[in-house]
C-alpha cells in the first residue's frame, strides 16, 4: 500500500511542481489536475497490486471515484486556503496535501473500498463455511 500511495503522492507533487513553475498554472488548478493524474496510477496500484483484486469492480471502483472526488475537492481547497487566505508558499500547499489526503484514503481504502476481498478468491464474498 505505501509503495503504491508514495509513487502517487510523488506524481501528484512532481506534476504540481511542474504545472506551476514550468507551465505556469495557478496552484489551484494545478493541483487538482495533478490529483486527478496521479489518482489513475492509484486506482490501479491499490486494485492490482495492493490488495490482489480481479474481480469485476463496479462497487469498488464507485467508491474508489467517491473517495477520489472527496481528495480532489481538498486538493483544489488545501492550496486555496493555505496561499489565498493565509499567503502561505506553494511548497507548504503542496506538503499538506501529500501528507494529508493519502493519510486518510489509507483508512478509507483498506476498510472501505477493498475491505471486502475473500481471503480464498474463489470463495464468495461473505461466505462463512
Amino acid at each position: 500500500m505505501f509503495l503504491v500511495g508514495g509513487i502517487a503522492t510523488l506524481l501528484y507533487a512532481c506534476l504540481s511542481l511542474v504545472g506551476t513553475t514550468v507551465v505556469g498554472l495557478p496552484l489551484p488548478l494545478a493541483s487538482p489536475l495533478s490529483y486527478a493524474l496521479a489518482s489513475l496510477w492509484s486506482y490501479a496500484g491499490h486494485r492490482w497490486l495492493t490488495f490482489g483484486d480481479r474481480r469485476p469492480a463496479p462497487r469498488a471502483a464507485l467508491r474508489f471515484s467517491l473517495l477520489t472526488m472527496a481528495g480532489y475537492g481538498a486538493a483544489a481547497a488545501i492550496p486555496a486556503i493555505v496561499g489565498g487566505i493565509f499567503e502561505g508558499p506553494s511548497w507548504l500547499s503542496i506538503l499538506a496535501v501529500c501528507t494529508g489526503i493519502p493519510a486518510g484514503n489509507y483508512v478509507i481504502l483498506s476498510r472501505h473500498v477493498f475491505s471486502e476481498m475473500p481471503q480464498d478468491p474463489r470463495q464468495p464474498v461473505g461466505h462463512t463455511g
